[in-house]
């Protein structure tokens, strides 16, 4: 019998939140009872998170793309393809993302498309594997991690387990996060400056690190939906920590991403506000400011009065299949209130007439994530701290097996 460490008084904490908003319900108390219902709820709550939680992001831009293509990277297992994303309506000193993008061999030289897991990195691309063929940017030098040697190839290897990935039929694509706005608390710094006089929403609105790099993200989507070697609808969007949350923020305001897989995600991303005992609304605004919009620090003591929570931005993903996974000693980011979001929003994915959750959560990773045991959406831990590795990784591709119906 698993149990929750973060939450020993059972297994949902859900009726200690009776304000907790529901996503099939307009602000006006009417209730959603059909699909053409949920698209205007839909967007009443992408409204909502981006008026008092994340920011207005511009949209997408026209973007001008440069490509190098090497083959016979990571010994041979990969055709890696480096893709500089500028931007059109930007002067020429504005940033720009690099995307570096790994396509399993046999697939490129048999002419087939594969799925690419697209993972929000920061400490460069260069990181994510020991091949010379990987650029590593000038924006990497600058801002390459915390961690003495940084800038070595390959230093995140075991992070990201790339050749894993290549072994298992997908692609692996990856940006900096620091090409868009690199945290370190100057809002004058990176992407954001450049578009904050044509943003829609009012003072105190204006967008945050977290929807920037999920701007970035989708940026990425533009650039790998039309190669030849990629499904265009089986990009999974996923990311570790504050990546992470990142990456539901993308994927959930995204919808060519076919699957969202946000990692260990924390308050800001999986974990509800509301009722959240490791880290509050006063403890991620206090330590990043910058992160989201500035309105999203005057719920610090009044979190019932926030119309949407984090279950809200989940539910933006149904119908399309989310996995949350998670550490079950990984305190801070609070899994049993993630837990309770992927609860929360599973009403909706039923509404449209996916399957919810299939099976009993959490899965933890002795548990078989196969088409008879998983639904839609599912929440996935394992037995460790705030770590990424090849398990959790497995787990994300196994799900993405279900409902890609296999990557070959």
């Amino acid at each position: 019998m698993h149990t929750d460490p973060t939450d020993l008084r059972g297994p949902s904490r859900l009726e200690r939140c009776p304000d907790l908003p529901d996503p099939l319900e307009f602000r006006d108390g009417t209730p959603v009872e059909s699909t053409a219902d949920w698209r205007d709820r839909r967007a009443e709550i992408r409204q909502l998170l981006r008026q008092h939680v994340y920011g207005y992001a511009p949209g997408a831009p026209e973007t001008e793309m440069t490509t190098e293509r090497t083959a016979g990277v990571c010994d041979g297992a990969a055709t890696l393809v480096e893709t500089e994303i500028s931007f059109a309506d930007l002067p020429p000193d504005a940033p720009s993302i690099t995307l570096a993008v790994f396509l399993p061999s046999d697939a490129v030289e048999a002419g087939r498309s594969v799925p690419v897991l697209l993972g929000l990195n920061w400490g460069g691309n260069h990181a994510a594997v020991d091949d010379p063929a990987v650029t590593i940017t000038e924006t990497a030098r600058e801002h390459g991690g915390r961690e003495e040697g940084a800038a070595e190839r390959g230093v995140a290897a075991d992070y990201w387990c790339v050749e894993h990935v290549l072994s298992r039929g997908y692609g692996f694509a990856t940006y900096q996060s620091a090409d868009v706005d690199p945290d370190s608390g100057d809002p004058g710094e990176g992407i954001r400056p450049y578009y904050d006089d044509e943003l829609p929403g009012p003072p105190g609105t204006e967008w945050g690190v977290l929807a920037a790099w999920a701007w970035g993200l989708q940026r990425c989507v533009d650039a790998l939906r039309p190669m030849d070697s990629v499904r265009a609808e089986e990009i999974i969007v996923f990311g570790h920590s504050r990546c992470g949350k990142a990456a539901l923020l993308a994927g959930a305001t995204d919808e060519r991403i076919g699957l969202v897989a946000p990692h260990q995600s924390g308050t800001g991303g999986m974990a509800l506000n509301r009722d959240n005992d490791q880290e509050g609304i006063d403890d991620i605004t206090g330590a990043f400011p910058g992160w989201f919009a500035d309105t999203f620090a005057a719920f610090d003591g009044q979190v019932e009065r926030l119309p949407v929570d984090q279950h809200c931005l989940a539910a933006l993903v149904a119908p399309r299949p989310l996995i949350d996974t998670a550490g079950a000693r990984d305190y801070w980011t609070n899994p049993g209130r993630a837990l309770d979001a992927v609860r929360a929003a599973e009403p909706v994915w039923e509404l449209l007439g996916a399957e919810g959750i299939a099976d009993d959560l959490p899965l933890y990773g002795d548990d078989e994530i196969d088409p008879e045991t998983v639904g839609s959406i599912c929440h996935y831990r394992r037995e460790t701290a705030h770590t990424l590795n090849e398990g959790y990784l497995d787990a994300v591709l196994d799900f993405a097996d279900v409902h890609f119906d296999g990557a070959r």
